[in-house]
């Protein structure tokens, strides 16, 4: 067997171990597990929820109790196997201390407004919608305040940590950047597709939601999320800009007097341009920004050897994990 044949049976797995010569997880089942840590996580919050409703919990409970379950199951299991089927810190998947990755948070937000205010210029432009008037209602305010609590634990934190962060990181060890972008949209498309086949098989869920336009929408908001995490280096930029995306087509930008900005859609196109259109020209913007960031798209970047990241000062193995992903 060649030397890259070796490389290559110990990242992606020999059916005959489990483990590598390092004592590592093979790269096939670090992703495997990592997306089913996210799968069972979600899928378990379902059913408590389902189960809460049918015996009265009203629809804030059951959202909470979504959020709880979700990050309480799915980031605890992401971290168990980046310590211990990694064996590679957890700042690696690119997120860092709240404090220091705050800024990056706000960028991801003040992003999602750029490109928000980019969407209207453009639709209103086109004849598709038109701004009705802007509102500053406090019941609107107080719904996106909690809103935004119940968001954060139930979708923008543990995704991005499993996808953007966890499995992302473990593709481009051994893929492309581009390719692992790639890959890492294919394990988000799958996942709700999986925990809806699931649901439908115990007779707690159908096949509705699970339409052209969803996937569509799935694979473009991945792929915006994907780049925020590579042209910042911060999982906290994709964060903030999945959390403000939420929020923004829920409560900010809807065709209601109770929004902050009311808008009325003279075209489905006018829609299609919020929902979807907004994320593809945040995409756009991305693209452009890697290309004067001068991103490598091809790079692999594979996880330093386990054994030298223990030998390490505890402030060395941080700063080596702090390196340009």
């Amino acid at each position: 067997m060649s030397l890259a044949a070796e490389n290559n049976d110990q990242q992606l797995g020999n059916p005959r171990s489990s483990r590598r010569d390092d004592g590592r997880l093979h790269l096939f089942w670090r992703i495997l597990f990592g997306w089913l840590a996210f799968v069972a996580g979600l899928g378990l919050a379902v059913v408590a929820a389902t189960v809460g409703g049918s015996y009265g919990l009203s629809t804030l409970g059951q959202q909470i109790l979504l959020a709880v379950v979700t990050t309480s199951v799915s980031v605890p299991l992401i971290y168990l196997l980046r310590r211990y089927a990694d064996r590679q810190p957890w700042r690696g998947i690119g997120l860092a201390s709240p404090p220091s990755g705050f800024p990056y948070f706000l960028l991801g937000i003040g992003f999602i407004v750029l490109v928000m205010a980019a969407s209207l210029l453009l639709g209103s432009t086109l004849g598709w919608l038109r701004v009705v008037d802007v509102h500053l209602p406090v019941p609107t305010l107080l719904v996106i305040l909690i809103n935004s609590m119940i968001a954060f634990f139930y979708e923008a934190f543990p995704e991005e940590i499993t996808f953007r962060g966890y499995l992302y990181r473990n593709l481009n060890t051994r893929f492309p950047r581009w390719l692992a972008l790639l890959f890492q949209i294919v394990l988000f498309v799958m996942a709700p597709i999986a925990i809806t086949a699931w649901m439908v098989a115990i007779g707690i869920g159908t096949w509705d939601l699970i339409t052209t336009e969803y996937i569509i929408s799935l694979i473009v908001f991945s792929a915006a999320l994907q780049l925020s995490r590579i042209v910042t280096n911060h999982l906290w930029m994709s964060i903030g800009f999945h959390l403000a995306w939420l929020e923004m087509v829920r409560y900010v930008i809807v065709p209601s007097s109770s929004a902050i900005v009311e808008v009325e859609y003279l075209s489905p196109l006018g829609s299609y341009l919020i929902s979807i259109g907004s994320v593809i020209i945040g995409v756009i913007f991305l693209l452009i920004w890697s290309i004067r960031k001068g991103i490598d798209w091809s790079a692999i970047d594979p996880d330093p050897d386990p054994d030298q990241i223990a030998a390490l000062p505890v402030e060395a193995s941080h700063r080596g994990n702090e390196r340009t992903r």
